[in-house]
């Protein structure tokens, strides 16, 4: 479970959606599971998960955590997402859906 590394600030969530096709579903995948671990060692991000929707394999919930907006815009420019996301699994998509949210944290 993503922590929160800001105390009383803000962290900015992702939700991406991804649906795959049946012949490439593997080869997706597995750059996807690059993709994360790369992601993970950003100095920004919290958590990077990803999940097979169980009655529809080829449809791909990814949730991911950053400390703050910027943390995503860096993640987005950096050079595994360039390489893996933009040029390795956009490519073989049906559809994607990218959703953000801000989550006000507690104490």
């Amino acid at each position: 479970m993503p922590r929160d590394r800001q105390g009383d600030s803000v962290n900015f969530h992702v939700v991406a959606e991804y649906w795959l096709r049946t012949e490439t579903s593997d080869e997706v995948l597995g750059h996807l599971a690059r993709l994360a671990a790369a992601s993970r060692n950003e100095p920004a991000n919290l958590g990077y998960e990803y999940f097979r929707n169980v009655r529809n394999s080829l449809h791909v919930t990814i949730l991911e955590t950053y400390l703050d907006e910027a943390g995503f815009d860096a993640h987005r420019v950096s050079s595994h997402f360039e390489e893996i996301g933009k040029g390795k699994i956009l490519p073989l998509l049906t559809e994607r859906v990218v959703r953000t949210y801000t989550h006000e944290a507690t104490t």
